[in-house]
């Protein structure tokens, strides 16, 4: 057999700490809620505007104790515990300012990182590469197989580092009088510990997931606006769905999900082909939706 190693298309944005502290959305994610949070829903542009603006200030704190943590564990490491313990008065004040103003807050987020990794839409070669990694897995050629599993990947890939503010705050206050001590290795251990409970949480949504979405949309917008006694307004319509079945199908075909997870999403399809111009496109769409929307769910939260 030949062995193929198909180069992998490999896109990654990635953004930086500066960068994630201006996406709102992220903030207010990772954000235990206060009991007087306020409704996003129904406050006033200013207030949505000052509450927003409380929330990166938040992370942005949390994510300097982060900073100053590591800071902490490097100046142990060159010899220098004065620096350390400055750097740890960082920590502690910000964080124990954070419980104050924040008493309800867990975790908070102070990192993201987003990947784009796009994989092989081709179903055919998709089906030929499956044979060939079986083919090396059973020859244990396990590094031979690594390109072709690489190959597969394609998904939006989303990591979260979030700081656990419920311990954090008093583990690093039993810091500062081991170095007092003279007791540096202790101490460095116990920063190490510290910064090993950060909590690192990932949500991968296929790629072909979401464009299968995108293009549903497109052809509901089409149905619903679009001059349905025009032929060629239905056929695009038709094109964008069966595009989009073509994309559920390498999502199933990749691995992300099983048989019984796609069931709704081809009979959901298939509904909505019949409907086209029909009064209960509508409808169609909106369970499509819905299945679709559960599929992601449950890629993004698998059940452990």
């Amino acid at each position: 057999m030949k062995n193929s190693k198909p180069r992998k298309p490999f896109q990654i944005a990635a953004f930086p700490l500066a960068v994630s502290l201006s996406l709102v959305s992220f903030a207010t994610q990772g954000l235990a809620a206060a009991p007087n949070q306020t409704n996003k829903s129904t406050a006033s542009p200013l207030l949505v505007q000052n509450h927003q603006g409380l929330q990166q200030q938040i992370v942005k704190e949390a994510a300097d104790a982060f900073k100053a943590t590591d800071a902490a564990l490097k100046a142990l490491n060159n010899d220098q515990p004065k620096q350390a313990l400055a750097a740890l008065e960082v920590v502690s004040g910000n964080l124990h300012l954070l419980l104050s103003r924040e008493p309800t807050l867990g975790l908070v987020p102070i990192d993201i990182q987003v990947q784009l990794i796009e994989g092989i839409h081709d179903l055919k070669l998709i089906k030929k590469l499956e044979v060939e990694l079986e083919d090396l897995i059973d020859e244990r050629r396990i590094q031979d197989a690594r390109p072709i599993v690489d190959s597969l990947v394609d998904e939006l890939r989303v990591t979260t580092v979030y700081l656990p503010l419920a311990t954090y705050p008093s583990a690093i206050d039993k810091i500062a009088p081991l170095i007092d001590a003279g007791k540096i290795d202790e101490a460095k251990q116990a920063l190490i510990d510290v910064l090993s409970t950060f909590v690192v949480e990932e949500k991968v949504t296929p790629i072909t997931i979401i464009k299968a979405e995108e293009k549903l949309t497109e052809a509901f917008q089409l149905e619903h606006k679009g001059n349905l006694k025009n032929q060629e307004t239905i056929n695009k319509i038709e094109k964008l769905i069966n595009e989009a079945e073509h994309d559920i199908k390498v999502a199933q075909a990749l691995g992300y999900g099983n048989k019984d997870d796609f069931a709704d999403l081809y009979d959901g399809i298939d509904a909505l082909k019949k409907a086209i111009g029909e009064s209960g496109f509508k409808g169609e769409w909106h369970k499509l939706k819905k299945s679709l929307s559960k599929l992601k769910n449950k890629i993004v939260h698998p059940a452990g």
